[in-house]
């Protein structure tokens, strides 16, 4: 289902994808490089501190090496993981470190250079405007730009990093950032496509099928879920493969395909509990929280008040437990408003 935690969050790992390339290459993966590559690991770890310190071993490594495009690249790690600290003064020095040894001419290191300092920009806008996920001009061009570089230098990842990031920042009229949506989406699965990024492309027509749900065009809809489910089944993740079938549910409901959608959805019920028994985490009580939200939608529309009452009521016990009480609010206070609606009625 939908992605509601902080995109900032959520999309600021980055995956040194070029390791495959250079080993068929045969380029030697050694010294700030192999270090380059464990700091990455740990970042994605959400072990920052850690990251940091093997970044700086990367960083000095590179300098005695010459290397100064893992030099480049270590520089704007370390002053990501400031970021992250909340330690931004302290993470911009390094980042002009980085900005001082970047160069166009190595598509690497100059990625990285741009991504960075893209969150930065972003950061800043957050602080200005006094909101976790703002939306900023400096940043969006930053980030358009890293998608068009990455893109003619074969930087597949990165140009879906970028594209994702473009989506977060954009600002523009409601209308306007919808259509950005979707175009932005298109364009992370053309760079994943073109990179044989089978594992992305799962979630990438997934955030497809949300952009033209909230456009209401609920057949393309339809069609970009059923991609991303082809993709969520290929991973043999249980979570993604339910979600999945959660995202077909919903979009046949919204075609006012009830009979169908209640099928779907059903059974996705049935598996989502199931996870939930075994696995007990927050993800899966998201999971779960959706399924009941779903079904309930479904018994409302065919005049079975109570049913939909007996299903919303888990929903929003389960999405609390998710964490939607600090990450999507508004999300639990409309279906709030739905259980007092009809409780009323009762």
């Amino acid at each position: 289902m939908r992605q509601t935690t902080t995109i900032f969050i959520i999309t600021i790992a980055l995956i040194l994808f070029m390791i495959g390339t250079l080993c068929a290459a045969g380029e030697d993966i050694s010294g700030s490089l192999e270090l380059l590559i464990r700091g990455d690991s740990l970042f994605n770890a959400d072990e920052i501190d850690e990251a940091s310190k093997v970044y700086t071993q990367a960083a000095e490594t590179a300098g005695s090496e010459g290397n100064k495009s893992v030099l480049t690249e270590a520089y704007s790690q370390i002053a990501l993981c400031y970021l992250e600290a909340e330690r931004i003064d302290e993470g911009r020095s390094w980042l002009e470190k980085a900005r001082k040894t970047a160069s166009e001419d190595d598509p690497l290191g100059w990625s990285r250079y741009l991504d960075v300092r893209g969150r930065f920009e972003w950061k800043d806008a957050a602080a200005l405007q006094d909101l976790l996920s703002p939306k900023t001009e400096e940043a969006t061009s930053t980030f358009k730009e890293i998608y068009s570089y990455c893109l003619k230098h074969g930087l597949y990842e990165r140009a879906v990093n970028a594209s994702e990031m473009v989506s977060a920042t954009a600002p523009s009229g409601r209308s306007d950032r919808k259509k950005a949506r979707i175009e932005w989406a298109l364009k992370g699965i053309n760079a994943a496509e073109k990179g044989e990024m089978e594992k992305r492309l799962g979630r990438l027509w997934n955030n497809l099928g949300w952009a033209y749900d909230d456009e209401g065009r609920y057949k393309e809809s339809l069609e970009a879920f059923k991609k991303a489910r082809v993709y969520d089944y290929r991973s043999g993740v249980e979570l993604s493969m339910v979600n999945a079938d959660l995202s077909v549910g919903h979009a046949l409901r919204m075609m006012g395909k009830i009979d169908s959608a209640r099928t779907v959805l059903e059974n996705a019920q049935r598996w989502a509990l199931i996870v939930k028994s075994e696995k007990n985490n927050k993800e899966s009580s998201g999971c779960l929280g959706f399924a009941f939200w779903e079904l309930g939608e479904i018994y409302l529309a065919q005049g079975d008040s109570a049913r939909a009452l007996t299903n919303f009521k888990p929903a929003y016990s389960n999405l609390s437990s998710a964490g939607f009480r600090e990450s999507d609010p508004e999300r639990l206070k409309k279906l709030d408003e739905r259980m007092r609606v009809l409780s009323s009625r009762r």
